[in-house]
């Protein structure tokens, strides 16, 4: 769980539907992230688990970060931060769904 405090777009809390800022929800995050496994360090390492698992109805099951490092999305377990949403995500969330 190595991931910078500024490569942070969106912080996403056990339980809730909608990202910290109430910006992005988890069908947000599912539509970027389909399938794809959570980082677990900064070498991309993963455990297996993947962004759909830690979904379930109208909420996430495990506190998730989303981070924007070189050009990259990527969806981390989170450290307990507490940081506002990022154009970052908007401009790659806008390009995912063309």
């Amino acid at each position: 769980m190595n991931y910078k405090l500024k490569e942070v777009v969106a912080e996403f809390t056990k339980g809730n539907y909608a990202s910290d800022c109430l910006k992005y929800n988890a069908d947000d995050l599912l539509e970027m992230f389909d399938e794809a496994e959570i980082t677990v360090d900064e070498y991309g390492n993963t455990d297996g688990v993947t962004v759909n698992d830690c979904i379930a109805i109208n909420s996430v099951t495990r506190d998730l970060v989303v981070t924007s490092e070189c050009d990259d999305m990527f969806c981390y377990y989170s450290n307990e931060i507490d940081v506002p949403c990022s154009a970052d995500l908007d401009y790659e969330f806008y390009y995912q769904s063309i």
